[in-house]
């Protein structure tokens, strides 16, 4: 591979992922590889490390994968709503 085409050391300009609805609606992303863009301007190379089972592949801006992690992030930090309730045995 000529250096004009190697990707080592250089964040990828989009990212792969397998997405899989779930029964409840929501879409598990699976990162299964990254895209990089040829400094040419004439192509790019797709280097993936896994191939979905159903075929296919979702391309994202690396930007995006920074907001979804931001966000994913924040929602971790939110408070949980503490509600205790004491625990007096069986109810009689």
């Amino acid at each position: 591979m000529s250096d004009e085409h190697s990707n080592t050391g250089r964040k990828p300009d989009q990212i792969a992922y397998s997405v899989k609805e779930s029964p409840d609606g929501k879409g598990y992303w699976n990162r299964v590889g990254a895209l990089f863009y040829h400094r040419d301007g004439h192509g790019a190379e797709l280097v993936l490390d896994s191939i979905p089972v159903n075929g296919r592949i979702t391309l994202r801006d690396q930007r995006d994968q920074r907001m979804q992690d931001y966000q994913d992030e924040r929602e971790a930090r939110q408070p949980v709503k503490q509600t205790r309730t004491r625990d007096y045995g069986r109810e009689r």
